[in-house]
């Protein structure tokens, strides 16, 4: 049973590393498009969009992290 819990958090860990690393990969990219391209505005927003959705899932996975750490 204590394995089983051991595999879950490494797995919640695993996606939280990689949403994380997927949110400073997005932010980059806007970065440098706000810098080299700031007219081309669909391709901001969606770049917006991606890191939105990377940071809820980080949040909601880093949430998940703490609730298993404190059990």
């Amino acid at each position: 049973m204590m394995h089983d819990s051991e595999a879950a958090l490494g797995s919640i860990r695993k996606e939280y590393e990689n949403a994380v690393s997927r949110k400073r990969e997005l932010m980059e990219r806007l970065r440098l498009i706000e810098k080299t391209d700031p007219t081309n505005l669909n391709q901001i927003w969606m770049l917006r969009d991606q890191i939105a959705y990377w940071e809820g899932k980080s949040e909601g996975l880093r949430f998940a992290l703490d609730a298993y750490s404190g059990s």
